[in-house]
This record gives C-alpha cells, sequence and structure tokens, in this order.
C-alpha cells in the first residue's frame, strides 16, 4: 500500500495555492483516480439550439458527525458546478437551477423528502431533475483508529425527465473510492474536513461524468 508522501505532497498543494487554483478542484488532479463511471444519460439536447434546464436534487441520512453536516447540499453545488463548466467546455447549452434558489425551496417546504420530483422539476421550469441519494458516506479506513484517510460512497442516482416521467432511466447505483486502493492519506497531513471537500469533489466530478461527455484528458487521468 503506497503513501502519499508529505512533503511531496505539500509541494503540490503549495503549486496548486501558488497558481492561484481553488484547493478541492485542483488537489483533484494530484492524485489517482478510481475508475470513472459510464455514462448514464446525457444531458444536452441533440438541437444544439436548445437549453436544457436541470435540478440537482439530494438527499442525506440525518448526520451527527460534524465533518458530514449539510453534505448533501455540499455535493449538490459542487455537482452542478462540474455540470455546468463540462457543458460549457462542450458547448452544450445545459443550465443547472443554482442549488442554493434549490435550497431555498426546501426550507420553505418542511416536507420537501415527500415531494414529488416532478412537481420540483415543474416550479423550477427544468427540463430534469437529478436525484441523488446518498446511501453511504466514510472517510477513515477501516481499523486503522481513523489515522487514515480514504473516502467511500454510494448513491443512488435517478433521473428525472419532467415532461416525459416515463422515458425516465431506471435509477443507478454509483459507488466512490477516493483515493484507490493502492494508496491512502496520512490523517496527519490533512485534516478531516479538508479531506471531505476533496472528497466530494471528487465524487461531484463522477456525477457529472454520469451526464456530460467529458474531455479526453479527464479519461486520461486513469492510465
Amino acid at each position: 500500500m503506497k503513501r502519499w508522501p508529505r512533503r511531496g505532497f505539500l509541494m503540490a498543494l503549495c503549486s496548486t495555492v501558488l497558481a492561484g487554483c481553488s484547493f478541492p478542484g485542483n488537489l483533484y488532479f494530484l492524485m489517482p483516480e478510481a475508475k470513472e463511471p459510464a455514462t448514464y444519460k446525457r444531458l444536452a439536447s441533440e438541437d444544439k439550439k436548445k437549453e436544457i434546464k436541470v435540478v440537482v436534487w439530494t438527499y442525506a441520512p440525518l448526520e451527527t458527525r460534524e465533518e458530514f453536516i449539510q453534505v448533501d447540499r455540499q455535493l449538490a453545488e459542487l455537482a452542478a458546478q462540474q455540470i455546468n463548466q463540462m457543458s460549457k467546455d462542450n458547448g452544450e447549452k445545459v443550465t443547472i437551477v443554482s442549488p442554493r434558489k434549490v435550497e431555498v425551496y426546501k426550507n420553505e417546504h418542511p416536507d420537501w423528502t415527500a415531494l414529488d420530483p416532478e412537481q420540483v422539476g415543474r416550479y423550477f421550469q427544468a427540463d430534469y431533475v437529478i436525484i441523488v441519494e446518498i446511501d453511504r458516506l466514510s472517510l477513515y479506513e477501516p481499523n486503522t483508529h481513523e489515522t487514515l484517510l480514504r473516502g467511500r460512497a454510494q448513491f443512488l442516482v435517478k433521473l428525472v425527465d419532467v415532461k416525459h416521467p416515463d422515458d425516465s432511466p431506471s435509477p443507478k447505483r454509483l459507488t466512490d473510492t477516493y483515493p484507490n486502493e493502492a494508496r491512502f492519506v496520512d490523517g496527519s497531513d490533512m485534516d478531516r474536513f479538508g479531506f471531505r471537500d476533496v472528497f466530494l469533489a471528487h465524487a461531484a466530478k463522477h456525477l457529472a461524468f454520469l451526464f456530460v461527455d467529458h474531455p479526453m484528458r479527464d479519461r486520461r487521468l486513469n492510465d
């Protein structure tokens, strides 16, 4: 099992900071990732002039651990950023409804977990609703007394076609591990909150891969 060297890690991190880049989004490129998921359903329309509007709707079980409070909100923000950026890079007209507006809507509907996703989509005048249920989430390598960090997550992903619900694809399970099984992060090199941010950025990118064609440079990350 290979450990990410402390000195190399810090030098790479310093280079990222000096370049003026965001920490989680760029640390993603500093460490190897698990095999990327296959495309689930491409959001962009075949009509390149047609704009597609999408709501990201996330669920998480009631969480008492400090590092996972509001993790669903954070995942929605990161996934929205990834899908928006990747679509823009592809020249595709896909727009994600602001996750902050979605959170306001949730706050105004205390029973939001029981809402029909088609109702949510119609409210935002969206074409699709991406539902992400966080089934499992952990940050620590088992049997290491929380001294070694490796993120693991399991999501149930659903895509609801608001206008044609019968055409919605079957739900898909997505598992994500970061870094891969050949490496881990020493807890003395990064605190759990920093690692959580990096791991969620990684998971959000894999969620985006389900819906947007991604550049060749991303595919080569697994070579």
